[in-house]
């Protein structure tokens, strides 16, 4: 399932440069159509003295109250030197948003992940996910947190490091992620993902006990299934309850203490009657 249409809290202003008003790629799921016209020809990430940071939180940015409540559009626009993700957001009445509340942007460059933490104000959005064509930016998911906040997680293309910067604009209130290249030998390990789950912990590779199995599940989900799976077997199986809610992908975290050892593969998804994998996403792990 696919929808066409994610802190200690300061408040920064940041300025030198403003989104791109032409030439977007833009996917809304409120009418389901997408429109493409051609890149920008403006070097939109020349712009500015905004820096760009490749790890950790790089912005922490917003008012401290704003009208924002909910997330309207994300739209693509593409130039020679990076790609920029613009957000709009629209207020209760269902107008444009003004101003933004406090709002925290962090990479989490083991995952290629640029992760926006939006304000609490933020409650619904007209948006879950949306695929981006792009040389580094794959897709865009607007995921609920356990805690029931709104984060916008941008996943970078395979095995490219990523940097960042973000910036707010008013009147209208809109949020602007431009991604670029990182200057780094560090290629980022990625994120597993399926139809109905995302898994950014744990990574392929070697892992010990105890493991944090950690995502997001598709919208309308109201479990996943999280099997730890040696020759066939399930030795691990327990079923994380998620909210159910439609509007947005759903945080899901959890906890194994101890489980087979060796070459395993980690499942995350949706089960069929006789408990077997039906859809979801598979991630092979050595248990030290």
């Amino acid at each position: 399932m696919r929808f066409k249409v994610v802190l200690v809290w300061a408040v920064v202003t940041l300025v030198g440069c403003s989104p791109a008003a032409e030439n977007a790629v833009t996917t809304t799921v409120a009418d389901t159509t997408t429109t493409s016209t051609r890149a920008p020809s403006d070097e939109i990430c020349l712009s500015g003295d905004l820096p760009f940071g490749d790890s950790g939180l790089i912005a922490a940015l917003g008012k401290d109250t704003g009208d924002a409540t909910s997330i309207s559009q994300i739209r693509w626009d593409p130039s020679a030197t990076c790609e920029r993700i613009t957000i709009t957001f629209g207020t209760d009445s269902g107008a444009p948003a003004t101003t933004l509340g406090p709002t925290g942007a962090s990479v989490i460059s083991f995952a290629g992940i640029v992760r926006v933490r939006l304000p609490e104000e933020v409650v619904t959005s007209a948006i879950a996910d949306t695929l981006i064509e792009g040389d580094l930016v794959t897709s865009a998911y607007v995921v609920r947190g356990s805690d029931g906040v709104l984060f916008i997680d941008i996943h970078g293309a395979a095995e490219i490091p990523i940097q960042a910067r973000v910036f707010t604009t008013s009147s209208p209130a809109s949020l602007v992620v431009d991604i670029t290249r990182a200057d780094t030998d560090a290629i980022p390990v990625g994120v597993a993902v399926s139809e109905v789950a995302v898994v950014v912990t744990p990574t392929p590779g070697p892992r010990q006990y105890p493991m944090t199995v950690e995502g997001y599940a598709a919208p309308g989900l109201r479990a996943v299934r999280v099997q730890i799976v040696e020759s066939d077997d399930a030795v691990v199986d327990r079923s994380v309850a998620v909210t159910g809610l439609t509007d947005t992908w759903q945080s899901y975290k959890s906890e194994i203490d101890d489980g087979p050892t060796g070459s395993v593969v980690l499942f995350v998804g949706t089960v069929d009657s006789n408990d077997r994998p039906l859809d979801g996403t598979f991630v092979s792990i050595n248990m030290e």
